[in-house]
């Protein structure tokens, strides 16, 4: 008989204790592996989002804000001196081939109202916003000059359809489009080509123009200075919040997974130190019949090894089965159960680490018991 059976038959005589400790490793890797998966998806899905957005740097008309201020307290007023885009803006941009722009979508955006209710005009170029927005899918077709296309919440609202008319400052204009939901403002907005939308808001300038390009970073610092009437952002800007968010969920994550680990030693520590005072006798009868100090030491390492890599591997498939369980509570969207290598390492190392850990002192008094004293417990 081996070391290891030994070790075995040891596990299987005291099934309650371990059964316990199986438990506690398996809750202990449980808990880390969902709420760090969940992290990991969070961040994943957001740089996903980022990746999948065609624009990546917008330029907006700047205005300047007059704040009011209440007994110390300061309250947004109103904005003076808005600038605008003008139509050389794109000229601008188009003439710096250092921006290494992959395509450009500038915007008209305003309003009109009808007999009822009042519209949201956003006037495009169709193939460059399809281009810079792929998830877009348009039932019907591209509008032409006094033409529109809605959206889905719009088209639902009032019960339009690819056929019927709208009626906008008092024009009547034909809807030949209809674009599916997005999630977005997109889905209860009407658009229409340049002229148009110039025509129905009477703004003649850009009110928003989205770019795409190999390096957002230096082409939104280089876009500062030379639009000097622009407020230039990038869209890792835009989301600098929800970053910060998950950043924080991340390091919570963290943080709980290692204040369970300590707990886990700690509770394991304790087991085995009792384990091992119930033990005396057996181990005083190892050592008279010829087992060595580490003969001793091997196999209590080997049942805390079975049981931390038992637990480890129960608790990693729990914990992604869990995860992938509460994400759509969570985050909002389901989260398919996917084997990740290593976050699967990472909990089984450290399982079997935290098991290594808290029976070192226990196993360390173990080996020092004297067999005289051991013996004349029986």
């Amino acid at each position: 008989m081996t070391l290891t059976d030994i070790a075995i038959q040891n596990l299987r005589r005291r099934k309650g204790k371990t059964l316990f400790l199986l438990l506690t490793f398996i809750l202990v890797v449980a808990i880390s592996v969902t709420l760090n998966s969940l992290a990991k998806n969070m961040q994943v899905d957001l740089r996903k989002s980022l990746t999948q957005y065609g624009a990546n740097v917008v330029i907006t008309p700047k205005s300047e804000q007059f704040t009011l201020s209440y007994g110390g307290l300061s309250v947004p007023g109103v904005n003076y001196e808005v600038k605008h885009l003008s139509a050389e803006t794109l000229t601008q941009l188009k003439s710096y081939p250092d921006l290494m722009l992959n395509s450009i979508a500038p915007k008209i955006i305003g309003s009109a109202s009808s007999t009822n209710n009042r519209y949201l005009i956003i006037g495009v170029d169709f193939p460059s916003e399809v281009k810079m927005k792929p998830w877009w899918h348009i039932e019907g077709r591209f509008p032409l000059e006094q033409e529109v296309l809605i959206g889905s919440d719009l088209a639902k609202q009032e019960n339009l359809a690819i056929g019927d008319t709208l009626e906008l400052n008092r024009q009547i204009y034909s809807i030949v489009g209809i674009m599916q939901s997005t999630g977005g403002s997109e889905d209860n907005g009407v658009f229409t080509d340049f002229s148009t939308a110039r025509w129905i808001t009477g703004i003649d300038s850009w009110s928003m123009i989205e770019l795409n390009t190999a390096q957002p970073a230096n082409t939104a610092a280089l876009l500062s200075k030379v639009l000097p009437d622009a407020k230039v952002a990038e869209i890792s800007q835009l989301v600098q919040g929800t970053q910060e968010n998950i950043d924080r969920f991340t390091s919570f994550s963290l943080l709980s997974s290692l204040i369970l680990g300590l707990i886990a030693i700690l509770i394991i520590f304790v087991t085995t130190t009792g384990n091992i005072n119930d033990r005396i006798t057996e181990i005083g009868i190892f050592r008279a019949i010829g087992f060595r100090r580490q003969h001793i030491l091997a196999i209590f390492m080997r049942e805390i090894l079975l049981v931390s890599l038992a637990g480890g591997i129960i608790g990693y498939f729990l914990g992604i089965l869990t995860s992938a369980l509460i994400a759509p509570m969570v985050l909002q969207k389901s989260m398919s159960f996917a084997f990740h290598p290593v976050i699967a390492l990472t909990a089984i190392s450290a399982s079997v680490i935290i098991g290594i850990v808290s029976i070192l002192f226990p196993a360390w008094l173990a080996i020092n018991i004297d067999p005289v004293e051991a013996l004349s417990s029986i």
